[in-house]
C-alpha cells in the first residue's frame, strides 16, 4: 500500500496541506525501517506500512466528522499510525547488548527470560515486546536534526510538536489512565489547535481492529503463544473475514464494531473471545474518556461493545468461567509476584480448609446431623503416589453451586467478605479477605481439581481449571459423601516444592498454630498407606517465665517469655552503667564520688530524663597502643574498642547544660565546666599524651517524690539481633512471617526472649500475600503488647509499694491510650 491509499492523507491533499511533504518523508521512512521488525518478530504478521496505512482508514472511520479535524491533527493521526511500532526494530548491536543483560538497553534481564522461555526468540520478543511503545518514543526523541524538522510546524522554525508524538506512540502500550495522566485534552502549536489524548484513543482502537486472515494485533499474539500456536496454524482456526469493521446501524444511525468469521478449534476461539473481552473494554473506555472531552467533535459516537459475527464449527460453549483480566492474573495472582515463594501455595488452600472447619464447628452447633455426634473436624494432605495426585482434603463447609459461581469462580470478591456471608451471624472471622488465595495453588499444579459439597447440599459439584485458561467445566451429580471440600493438584509438579513428607511436615508446623484441627500428612503408594499427624505450636501456660497475656488484649490469645523478677529502679548513680560514679560540683569546679555526698536523684532528672557523660580513662600504659590505634582507624570509638581493659567515669551534674560531647586533647580543654583535661590526667590516671572523649549518655526515667527512679527505654524487639528474630504472630491461626513486634516502651528489669501470638481480632486484616499487616496495625498491636506486659509485671512480680508507684506512674505515661487491640 501507498500513502496515496490512505483515506486522511487524501483529506489532506483535498486541502493542499502544507503538512504534505512532511508525512511524505516519515512515509518514506517508516517504509524503509518497519521491515526490520522481522529481525526479532519474524513470527508476527504485518507490522509494515501496510499495516500503518490501515490504521489511517480505521481512524476515518472511528472519526465522527472528519471536517471537524483539522491539518495538524490529521498530521498527527496518521504520524502516530506510521511510527507507534518502530520500537520493535532491534538492530544487531542492540541484540548483543540484550544478550549481555545491558540494563541500558531494555527493563528486564535477557537471560533469565531465556532460562524460562527456554528460546532464543521468544526472549528477545518478551524483552522488546513489553516495552516496544516506549522505544518508539525514544526513537523519536533520538532522531537526527533533519528528521526532527518533520515534527516542526511549516513556516515556523521553533513551534514543534515531537514530544506529543513521543507520547501518544507510547500511549498505545501503556494504561488508560497513564494516557489521560500524560496527554493533555486542549493543546494548541501555532494556530491549531489539538486533543492528544483524542488522537491516542484513535490510536489505539485502530490498531486492535486491524485483524484479518492476514494480520493477527500482538494483544491476540500475546493471548496465542502461551497455547504454543504458529502463525500458519493460528490462521488455520481462525478467519475474521471482514475488512471494513465499522457499520452503521440503520436503525439506531450509531455506529458499530462488527467482528464476521469462522473458528475451528476451542483453544483458539477462547483467545479470540478474551481478545474481543478487551477490545469492549478498550472502547468503553474510549467512550467514557470521549465524554470528558469539552469539544463535542471529538466524541467516540459507538455503541459500547463488539457485534460478535463469528461462528464457531463443531463445538460449543459454555457460560461458566473465570471472571478476569487473566494475563493479569495469571501474572499476579497465581505466580510469586504476591506470595514470593511457590510453597505459600500450600499454606494458602491449608487455610481455606481452615477457614471451611471453623465454620463447620460453627454451624454444626445447631445442624440436626450433629445432634447427638460431635462435629471432628480434619484436613488431611495425600500423597496418591498410585494416582499420581496429591489431594489437600477436609470437612469443612464445602461449597454450593451458587457459591462457586458467585465467588469461587469470581475472583478477588470474597464469600467470607460478602454481605451474604456476615448476614447470616456467624461469629467465625475467617483471615480470606481478598478471594485470591486459591489461585496460588496454580503455584504448585498448572492443573487443578475441586470437589466440593455444602453440607446442606446433596450435590457434589466438580471443576476442572487449567492455569493458563479461564474457561472451566463443571459438572454436578448426587453424592452420598460428607460435606467437604479436596483440592486435587499435580503430584509430579508438587512434589518439585515438597518432595517427601518430612518437607510438608516442617511446612505445616512453621506455618500453623495449634487450633484444635488435626492435619495429617498420608502416603498411599502400592496399596499401603502411612500416616504422619504434624505438631502444632501451642500457646504456654502461665509461669515465672511465661506471661500469659489473653485478659489484657482484646480477642487476642498469646504470651510473652521473659524474665522479671524485679523492675529497673536505681537509687544511686552507680546504678546506671555499673562504673564509678562522680558528680560534678558547679561552684567548686570539682568531681566528687557518689559516696562522699548526700544527693537526691530526683535533682539529675530534666524531662523525664537522667544524663551524664561518659568518659573512658586510657592509662599510661595503654596510652601507646591506643595512639597507634587512632592513627590507622582516624576514629576514636574504634581505636578504644581495639583496647581490651578500659575504664571508665560516669560525671553526673544537676545542671544538664554542662554536659557537652567534646573531643579533649589539650590540658586545657573542658571535661565539664571548669574542670579541665589537665585535671583528669592528674587525678584520674588518664594518660596526658592521648585524648579522650566525652559521650554523653541519656536514660529515660520516671520519677516521683521518692528518691529513687525507674528507668525505661523504647522500641524494643524481640531477639538479640534483628536478624534472628523470636516472636511468632499468628492470624487467625496463619503464621504472617514479617509482622515483627516491636515494644514502643519497655521498663528495664523486664528482659523480652520470645513470644507468640494468634491474632483473631477481625480489626487487623493481613495485605494480599498474608506476610505483613499495615504499619499502622504494627504499631497498634506492639503498642497493646507493650501494654499489657507492664500490667502482667503490676499483676505477677513482687514490687515494694514504691515501685508499685512508680510501675503505674510509667503505665499512665506511655501506655495512657487504649485501641482496639487493648481489653
Amino acid at each position: 500500500m501507498d500513502i496515496n491509499d490512505s483515506k486522511l492523507y487524501k483529506i489532506l491533499i483535498d486541502r493542499q496541506s502544507e503538512f504534505l511533504p512532511n508525512i511524505k518523508n516519515v512515509f518514506d521512512y517508516a517504509k524503509d525501517l518497519l521491515p526490520q521488525v522481522i529481525n526479532v518478530f519474524s513470527n508476527y504478521t504485518q507490522h509494515d506500512v501496510d499495516h500503518s496505512i490501515m490504521l489511517t482508514n480505521y481512524m476515518y472511520d472511528i472519526i465522527d466528522d472528519i471536517t471537524q479535524m483539522n491539518d495538524l491533527e490529521i498530521t498527527m493521526m496518521i504520524y502516530s499510525a506510521l511510527l507507534h511500532d518502530i520500537g520493535m526494530v532491534v538492530t544487531d548491536k542492540e541484540i548483543t547488548r540484550i544478550r549481555q543483560d545491558d540494563p541500558n538497553i531494555i527493563e528486564c534481564k535477557y537471560s533469565v527470560v531465556l532460562q524460562a522461555l527456554k528460546d532464543d526468540k521468544l526472549a528477545l520478543q518478551e524483552c522488546i515486546r513489553p516495552i516496544h511503545a516506549k522505544r518508539s518514543a525514544y526513537h523519536i526523541a533520538n532522531m537526527d536534526e533533519e528528521k526532527q524538522s518533520w515534527f516542526v510546524l511549516p513556516n515556523s522554525t521553533n513551534i514543534n510538536f515531537d514530544e506529543d508524538m513521543q507520547k501518544i506512540c507510547q500511549s498505545h502500550n501503556e494504561s488508560f489512565q497513564w494516557l489521560k495522566t500524560e496527554l493533555e485534552q486542549d493543546n494548541y502549536k501555532g494556530n491549531y489547535s489539538y486533543n492528544a489524548q483524542y488522537i491516542a484513543l484513535l490510536l489505539r482502537l485502530s490498531d486492535l481492529l486491524d485483524i484479518d486472515e492476514n494480520r493477527t494485533p500482538m494483544h491476540l499474539y500475546q493471548l496465542i503463544n502461551p497455547e504454543g500456536f504458529g502463525d500458519l496454524e493460528w490462521r488455520q482456526h481462525f478467519i475474521i473475514a471482514n475488512t471494513p469493521k465499522i457499520y452503521i446501524n440503520e436503525t439506531t444511525k450509531q455506529k458499530v464494531i462488527r467482528l464476521y468469521g469462522e473458528s475451528s478449534d476451542p483453544k483458539v476461539h477462547r483467545k479470540l473471545l478474551k481478545y474481543i473481552d478487551y477490545i469492549n473494554q478498550e472502547l468503553l473506555d474510549a467512550i467514557n474518556l470521549s465524554d470528558t472531552f469539552q469539544n463535542k467533535k471529538y466524541a467516540v459516537l459507538f455503541k459500547s461493545n463488539i457485534e460478535n459475527k463469528i461462528q464457531t464449527k463443531t463445538f460449543t460453549f459454555s457460560d461458566f468461567r473465570l471472571d478476569l483480566d487473566y494475563n493479569a492474573v495469571t501474572k499476579l495472582l497465581m505466580g510469586e509476584h504476591i506470595y514470593g515463594e511457590k510453597r505459600y501455595g500450600l499454606r494458602e488452600l491449608v487455610q481455606n480448609s481452615i477457614d471451611a472447619c471453623m465454620l463447620m464447628k460453627e454451624v454444626s452447633q445447631k445442624h440436626k446431623d450433629y445432634q447427638f455426634e460431635k462435629y471432628q473436624p480434619y484436613i488431611n494432605i495425600i500423597f496418591n503416589r498410585d494416582k499420581k495426585e496429591v489431594m489437600i482434603t477436609d470437612n469443612g463447609v464445602g461449597m454450593s453451586l451458587d457459591i462457586l459461581k458467585k465467588y469461587f469462580l469470581n475472583v478477588g470478591v470474597s464469600y467470607y467478605s460478602s454481605s451474604e456471608y456476615k448476614y447470616k451471624g456467624y461469629t467465625y472471622n475467617p483471615i480470606g479477605n481478598y478471594g485470591i488465595g486459591f489461585l496460588s495453588c496454580f503455584m504448585l499444579s498448572s492443573n487443578v481439581n475441586v470437589e466440593s459439597k455444602r453440607y446442606d447440599d446433596q450435590k457434589l459439584n466438580k471443576i476442572e481449571l487449567e492455569r493458563n485458561s479461564e474457561y472451566i467445566c463443571l459438572t454436578q451429580e448426587q453424592s452420598t459423601r460428607m460435606q467437604g471440600t479436596d483440592i486435587i493438584l499435580d503430584l509430579e509438579q508438587f512434589a518439585e516444592v515438597f518432595p517427601d513428607v518430612k518437607k510438608t511436615k516442617e511446612f505445616i508446623e512453621l506455618n500453623f498454630v495449634d487450633c484444635s484441627i488435626p492435619i495429617k500428612i498420608l502416603n498411599y503408594e502400592n496399596g499401603n498407606t502411612s500416616e504422619t499427624p504434624c505438631e502444632l505450636i501451642g500457646l504456654k501456660e502461665n509461669s515465672d517465665t511465661i506471661a500469659r497475656l489473653d485478659k489484657y488484649l482484646n480477642n487476642i490469645e498469646g504470651y510473652v517469655e521473659l524474665n522479671c523478677k524485679t523492675i529497673g529502679c536505681v537509687d544511686t548513680l552507680e546504678d546506671f552503667d555499673g562504673d564509678t560514679s562522680y558528680v560534678y560540683i558547679c561552684d567548686k569546679d570539682i568531681l566528687v564520688q557518689e559516696s562522699e555526698i548526700e544527693l537526691n536523684i530526683n535533682d539529675f532528672v530534666h524531662d523525664g530524663q537522667i544524663a551524664y557523660l561518659k568518659v573512658p580513662i586510657i592509662s599510661k600504659e595503654a596510652s601507646d597502643k591506643f595512639n597507634n590505634f587512632l592513627d590507622v582507624l582516624d576514629d576514636f570509638d574504634e581505636a578504644i574498642n581495639k583496647l581490651s581493659d578500659v575504664d571508665y567515669l560516669e560525671i553526673f551534674c544537676t545542671d544538664e547544660d554542662e554536659l557537652v560531647e567534646e573531643t579533649i586533647e589539650n590540658s586545657s580543654d573542658s571535661i565539664i565546666g571548669e574542670y579541665c583535661f589537665e585535671n583528669l590526667c592528674r587525678e584520674h590516671g588518664h594518660s596526658s599524651n592521648s585524648p579522650t572523649r566525652t559521650k554523653k549518655v541519656s536514660c529515660l526515667a520516671i520519677n516521683d517524690d521518692i528518691n529513687k527512679v525507674l528507668l525505661y527505654e523504647k522500641s524494643k524487639g524481640f531477639g538479640q539481633y534483628s536478624w534472628i528474630r523470636t516472636d511468632k504472630v499468628f492470624i487467625k491461626n496463619v503464621l504472617i512471617p514479617d509482622f515483627s513486634i516491636s515494644i514502643p516502651s519497655i521498663i528495664n528489669g523486664i528482659n523480652l526472649k520470645s513470644a507468640l501470638f494468634n491474632i483473631k481480632n477481625k480489626a487487623i486484616i493481613p495485605n494480599v500475600s498474608r506476610n505483613n499487616v499495615q504499619k499502622s496495625d504494627t504499631e497498634k498491636f506492639s503498642y497493646a503488647v507493650g501494654k499489657a506486659i507492664h500490667l502482667w509485671a503490676l499483676d505477677n512480680v513482687k514490687l515494694e509499694p514504691s515501685e508499685r508507684v512508680l510501675l503505674n506512674k510509667f503505665i499512665s505515661k506511655c501506655y495512657s491510650e487504649s485501641n482496639e487491640f487493648i481489653s
